[in-house]
């Protein structure tokens, strides 16, 4: 395609939507608002998937030694555990080390009367991948001075399961609403396909290509789609900003994705899918009524 065909079609797709305005508006009005139900999905998502990886990471193995153990013993059983594959790291805690900081983290309490230290050495272990604790834990409980490990194991099973049935959810929900996306966006373009049906049969008559006739409306499609999601990324980053102030402000400990470059990703996927909506949308409803001239 030729330079001046570029700027022909261009001018052409203007010169439609100036002329079809009401129905261009209606048309990019229904983009933008099914995106911004999309953007609203995609963030909903990724925060549940941030939140979900967020808690799966603080998942650790906690091994607690015998008092009989010796400094050698300790030493051979860390090398031990930084050589299991699927550990990433095995931090030993001395039980005068568990002390202060229980007695830091526990000032208000009553400590005074205990004279000794009743905490034992530990280990806290993380892992590649915390799919494995329950299967780790329960393999290190076996090693000689254990006297108990501690992995949370209900809960843990819960974050890691809720984590995968999340991330399939997310995917499953994501592909409808892909869809959905979609069939709404050709049947609103095909409304302004069909509104100038008599101008493609015309066209069709005295001899114009079918890409001579398509180009025009697939480009108006990808302005009616690019100016839909720009909208959509307009109402939405400024809301999403808002609500993740408000819930810092009272609930901080929540982890709320606030990564820019995820969220740009995010707000530059709903550009991208608009885009390419407006662009398919107008591709197959221009395309059947080029099939079945009136």
């Amino acid at each position: 395609m030729l330079l001046r065909d570029i700027g022909f079609f261009l001018t052409e797709a203007f010169i439609s939507i100036r002329r079809s305005g009401l129905m261009a508006t209606i048309s990019t009005a229904t983009i933008g608002v099914s995106l911004v139900v999309f953007g609203l999905f995609l963030l909903i998502s990724a925060n549940i998937s941030n939140m979900s990886s967020f808690f799966s990471e603080k998942l650790e193995i906690r091994i607690f030694l015998k008092d009989s153990i010796s400094p050698g013993q300790i030493s051979t059983m860390k090398h031990r555990l930084e050589a299991m594959p699927d550990v990433k790291d095995a931090i030993f805690v001395s039980k005068d080390k568990a002390w202060r900081d229980f007695r830091k983290g526990f000032q208000s309490l009553a400590l005074a009367d205990l004279v000794e230290n009743p905490l034992p050495h530990s280990f806290k272990l993380t892992l590649k991948d915390n799919v494995k604790i329950v299967k780790t834990a329960q393999y290190v409980r076996g090693f000689e001075h254990v006297e108990d490990v501690g992995y949370m194991g209900t809960i843990a099973e819960r974050i890691i399961k809720f984590a995968a049935y999340t991330r399939i959810a997310g995917f499953v929900l994501v592909s409808l609403l892909t869809v959905a996306t979609l069939l709404i966006v050709v049947n609103t373009i095909r409304l302004t396909v069909i509104a100038r049906q008599d101008e493609i049969t015309i066209m069709h008559l005295v001899g114009a290509t079918v890409s001579f006739i398509r180009w025009p409306f697939i480009i108006e499609g990808a302005l009616m789609g690019l100016v839909g999601a720009t909208a959509a990324v307009g109402i939405l980053s400024p809301l999403y900003t808002m609500f993740v102030v408000r819930i810092q402000e009272k609930m901080p400990y929540i982890p709320i994705l606030q990564d820019r470059f995820h969220l740009n990703m995010i707000y530059f996927t709903l550009i991208l899918v608009g885009t390419s909506l407006g662009i398919f949308g107008s591709y197959l409803s221009v395309s059947r009524t080029i099939k079945n001239p009136s």
